[in-house]
């Protein structure tokens, strides 16, 4: 709030000293009635605007909440695919151990078939049958082996069905897990709907609250860099003109509030830099100087990352997205930076640790620049000239904004350099 009061009351106090002295570049004086029109409604802005910020951070943290839901229940859906494979070995395994069970079982039933067939008196009648004493310890000895072997075979069969047992009940662990971890995706889903009605709902707020101030308070404001406009499309305007519309407009921009007259201020004025700095380069290269090669430097765009950014330039935001049939902000940021080869994490709190710290006033374009209010929120790319590249939001497309409002309004800023 007190940011909007000192920019209202900075606009009023401006707008007195425009209308008060002839500048120049203005073609004829504003009337005072259309002065009276912009301070009234300068006035009902301010209190809008306060509504529209307080809507914005909401959002803000809305959309943060879902970024967070969602990679939640990615990893979610990785232990599930985990766990899925851990069953799959624990059936096979089980398949495995089964028909061990059954071939030892069969083999000990023929073992018990022979015994049957021979007889009770089998084991005494070889004893007994023995010729000398040496047969019949030969043949006692042999009695105790098959016997030996006989417990080995069960043995082998209780240790096989403790196995199958074991593996049956690390199976139910693992059918307990996937249980839950569903249960987990299905509460985690739940919450995420929510909050997406919830943010619907501010949405629609936010939209009926900026329809409240579109129109008449920026078609006012519009019409104050009239005059400079002709003048910066005007081919045959001098620099001297160039330079005073240049000034008049920065003058013109501490009056209004709107973010479309803003906008249109701020691209007149670098247009007209633009054209004083191509006609200075054209008088150099006239002058065939050696410093031809200083002509001028690459534009923000010839960063690689700025350049990547500017493809996906309309994409939808989508809740979640982290590819171009939609990106929410922090998915945006990490797709376009991988594609250069540089990892970074997923949400927008820790995409703002990343790299080093630089102020936004010292931001190059590349950078990251984040905002929140009692954390990080929101992310974009800055690409130069006090604008960004970022998603903003749904109903939205990913594109190029002035940096100023999110300046103004957030607590927490800075930049990221990576």
């Amino acid at each position: 709030m007190k940011n909007i009061r000192i920019k209202v009351i900075a606009a009023l106090i401006t707008t007195s000293t425009l209308f008060g002295v002839a500048t120049p570049v203005m073609a004829s004086p504003v009337s005072e009635e259309v002065q009276q029109e912009m301070l009234q409604q300068q006035a009902e802005y301010k209190e809008v605007e306060e509504k529209i910020n307080m809507l914005h951070m909401e959002i803000d943290e809305i959309l943060d909440g879902i970024t967070d839901i969602m990679v939640r229940i990615e990893e979610t859906n990785e232990k599930i695919a985990v766990v899925e494979e851990e069953k799959k070995a624990t059936m096979d395994k089980i398949a495995v151990t089964e028909t061990e069970l059954k071939v030892k079982i069969e083999e000990y039933g023929e073992r018990l078939r022979a015994m049957y067939k021979q007889g009770n008196t089998g084991i005494l009648s070889a004893i007994l049958g023995s010729d000398s004493i040496a047969d019949l310890i030969s043949r006692t000895e042999a009695v105790i082996k098959i016997a030996k072997i006989d417990k080995q075979l069960l043995d082998e069969i209780e240790e096989i069905k403790k196995q199958l047992e074991e593996e049956k009940n690390n199976l139910q662990k693992d059918i307990d897990a996937l249980e839950e971890l569903n249960a987990i995706n299905e509460e985690d889903m739940k919450m995420a709907e929510e909050k997406k009605v919830e943010a619907d709902v501010k949405l629609l707020e936010l939209e009926e609250e900026e329809k409240k101030i579109a129109g008449s308070l920026m078609t006012t404001e519009l019409s104050l860099l009239s005059a400079s406009k002709s003048i910066v499309n005007d081919s045959s305007s001098s620099d001297e003109k160039l330079n005073a519309a240049i000034t008049e407009m920065r003058r013109i921009r501490e009056s209004i509030i709107t973010e479309a007259a803003d906008t249109e201020a701020v691209e007149l004025i670098e247009k007209a830099k633009s054209i004083l700095k191509e006609r200075r380069l054209a008088r150099e290269r006239a002058q065939q100087t050696n410093s031809s090669s200083n002509a001028g430097t690459a534009s923000v765009s010839s960063s690689a990352i700025v350049n990547k950014a500017y493809q996906y330039l309309g994409v939808p935001y989508v809740w979640g997205g982290t590819s171009p049939s939609g990106f929410d902000c922090s998915g945006f940021i990490q797709y376009v930076f991988r594609s250069q080869g540089i990892s970074l994490p997923r949400v927008s709190r820790a995409q703002a640790a990343s790299g080093s710290y630089v102020s936004i006033s010292n931001a190059q374009p590349g950078d990251i620049l984040y905002f929140g209010q009692s954390s990080v929120t929101h992310v974009g790319i800055y690409i130069g000239n006090n604008k960004m590249i970022h998603a903003p939001r749904p109903g939205k497309t990913v594109e190029i904004v002035d940096i100023g409002w999110h300046v103004r309004n957030y607590r927490i800023k800075g930049a990221r350099r990576i």
